[in-house]
């Protein structure tokens, strides 16, 4: 119930929605256990006075349903508008505030999961969400206030019948729902398991198809999937049972608790205690409290997957920093200068990648990082971006990089990362990821220099062209160099690329490298800090920092 409690508290800001939602259904639970009321007394009355000859006036009573027909459908119409309305806001707020807290956990502690499972988390189980409120929360508020309320009423007119009717409404009001309850927590669990365990291997089968296609691990992956939906459906079926079950015991109890008002007012009536149109009303009143007590099984029916889904969420949510910000102030560095100083990392405990590393960059310098595959160079940049913790000291412009916020990091850094992403959109969108507006000279120059102004120059749409989901519209190459051109946008002192011509042909990764030396050549107060295993870019560097391999690979 914890996960329930944090969702409600993160739900605060739609609390007026949330309770004018729950209002208006007991209004319309209310008008209908009323209308029903009314016109089984209305019927019996106008037959009574038929049969016995009697004046009836009919007006009232009949202008009354008319009222109470009204204020249901009007009623209903604006229940479904504003919960359904709360409950995407909710939605809508939930995805924004799980995806700011995902951000810092990017990339360390993400990496544990699959991006199926990631991606599943932000997508369908906040989806789940939704039946919190609208399906399980705002049907049993509604339920059982309507419960009571209707068992006043009939108290009112007839308390033998309000007795009668209570065990029966408590049972399937309250008994029902728990059994319910019960039953299907370990099913409703099991299902949002499956589900995510398939969303995540599909995704990934999807991913890596090529590999599997050329290793002839198809088949091998399709049984995996075939054996995951076979797991989801059968937890699936046991829910359906057990809703089966539910539905018959509804059915039930309505049927008994007729029965059972039917004798307790039949009584009444015999004894001339009661009129014989009350005997209808009391019948039919009770047959439309149990539209509000059917809803209330079928909410505590999905709260066990609901619940799991929720606790998917925060379980992701609360994962701890890998990083933590610094706090205070920020410091002001003196300059673009980077030291490291018995500098000690790795990507798990008691596996060492990086060892005492001891290494001075002075502002306006440039290096390189060359070694084997393993030897810590991306991990390197892991640490200067704060994205991983490390032992020892790295100063930059003489400030330990701890003590710098994230944020003022972020403005001394900019960075070509390894594995470069490029968005569903066209190159101008993936060059202005903040969507501001650069002067034309800046950017004809980072086109130049990043080997992109000629290739650019021979597209129909230019910028505007299309790079299509993941940069499947253009070559490993282009991408590279687009992602290139927007490191070299943002002006900050301290420039790291990581394998800058990476997928270039001899000849474009010359040309490449002769436009970067060309740009750096001359910034007395730019930091370059590359990382390459090519021979070619070796050129930008004043300096040459072979890593050594670790002792254990990561």
């Amino acid at each position: 119930m914890k996960s329930l409690l944090r969702f409600l508290r993160l739900s605060r800001g739609q609390w007026f929605w949330m309770i004018c939602g729950i209002l208006l259904g007991m209004l319309v639970m209310s008008a209908n256990a009323l209308l029903m009321a009314l016109s089984g007394w209305f019927i019996a009355s106008m037959a009574v006075a038929g049969a016995s000859g009697t004046a009836f006036n009919f007006f009232f009573p009949s202008a009354g349903i008319r009222f109470l027909a009204i204020v249901r459908t009007v009623g209903r119409y604006a229940e479904r508008l504003v919960t359904h309305g709360a409950t995407f806001r909710i939605l809508a707020s939930l995805r924004v505030w799980l995806f700011n807290r995902l951000a810092p956990l990017a990339p360390a502690a993400l990496e544990r999961h699959a991006g199926g499972d990631v991606a599943g988390r932000l997508r369908a189980d906040v989806d789940a969400l939704e039946n919190l409120y609208l399906r399980i929360l705002a049907p049993l508020v509604t339920g059982w206030f309507t419960l009571a309320g209707g068992l006043l009423f009939l108290a009112w007119f007839s308390p033998p019948a309000a007795l009668a009717l209570l065990p029966f409404l408590v049972g399937a009001g309250v008994l029902l729902p728990l059994v319910l309850r019960s039953r299907s927590e370990g099913p409703g669990r099991e299902a949002v398991h499956h589900a995510a365990e398939l969303r995540s291997r599909v995704t990934e089968g999807l991913q890596g198809i090529e590999e599997l296609i050329l290793l002839g691990a198809v088949e091998r992956q399709a049984a995996t999937v075939e054996e995951l939906s076979a797991r989801l459906v059968a937890s699936q079926e046991r829910l359906g049972r057990i809703g089966s079950f539910s539905n018959g015991g509804m059915q039930a109890c309505a049927g008994a608790a007729g029965a059972a008002v039917l004798l307790a007012a039949g009584v009444q009536v015999a004894a001339g205690e009661i009129p014989g149109p009350w005997l209808a009303m009391l019948l039919l009143c009770a047959a439309a409290l149990f539209e509000a007590v059917s809803q209330l099984p079928a909410a505590l029916h999905l709260l066990p997957g609901a619940l799991a889904a929720a606790n998917r969420i925060f379980e992701l949510a609360d994962a701890p920093l890998p990083v933590a910000d610094a706090a205070g102030p920020a410091p002001i560095p003196r300059d673009a200068s980077v030291v490291f100083r018995q500098v000690s990392a790795s990507y798990l405990p008691e596996q060492p990648v990086l060892q005492d590393l001891r290494l001075t960059v002075p502002a306006g310098g440039s290096v390189v990082f060359t070694g084997p595959s393993g030897s810590g160079k991306s991990l390197l940049f892991d640490l200067l971006l704060r994205f991983r913790d490390y032992d020892g000291s790295i100063l930059l412009g003489e400030v330990e990089l701890r003590d710098l916020p994230k944020d003022a990091l972020r403005t001394m850094i900019t960075a070509l990362p390894q594995r470069p992403h490029l968005l569903n959109g066209t190159i101008r969108d993936n060059l202005t990821l903040d969507g501001s507006e650069l002067p034309e000279e800046a950017l004809e120059q980072v086109l130049v220099d990043s080997g992109l102004h000629s290739w650019i120059a021979s597209l129909p749409q230019g910028l505007d062209t299309p790079v299509g989901i993941n940069g499947s519209a253009v070559s490993g190459g282009e991408a590279r160099r687009i992602a290139l051109a927007r490191t070299l946008l943002k002006k900050a002192p301290i420039v790291l690329l990581d394998e800058p011509t990476e997928g270039l042909d001899a000849a474009t990764e010359q040309e490449v490298v002769t436009c970067l030396q060309r740009r750096f050549r001359h910034s007395a107060e730019t930091t370059l800090l590359v990382i390459s295993h090519r021979p070619a870019c070796l050129a930008l560097g004043d300096t040459v920092v072979r890593l050594g391999r670790p002792s254990s690979p990561p």
